[in-house]
């Protein structure tokens, strides 16, 4: 949709040129401003949520709880098996996770 603000406001600022409608050309930069604008955003909300699965990322690296928290036996299984866990299988979730946290 940004493009679109940006494209049409380039246009509008043109038209306004070419008429000598300073309104009209006003009106496209608002236009183009607000398509950079919504840009800026998107880019600013990827960011942002790259800090946040970073963020989440280490917290599992470093905390039992949470990965057993927020992980099913079955799946912290899974991660211990790729990870060579010896007597995964007759661990608890929360063994599972501990294990997990000391090797990552």
């Amino acid at each position: 949709m940004s493009i679109t603000d940006k494209v049409a406001g380039r246009m509008k600022q043109a038209a306004g040129d070419l008429a000598g409608d300073e309104s009209l050309r006003r009106e496209g930069l608002q236009e183009e401003r607000k398509g950079e604008a919504r840009d800026e955003l998107r880019e600013e909300q990827a960011r942002a949520e790259q800090k946040a699965s970073e963020v989440q990322s280490l917290e599992y690296a470093t905390d039992a709880d949470a990965l057993a928290r927020d992980f099913s036996r079955d799946e912290l299984y899974q991660r211990a098996q790729q990870l060579g866990v010896d007597g995964r299988s007759d661990m608890s979730k929360e063994e599972l996770a501990e294990e997990i946290t000391k090797r990552q």
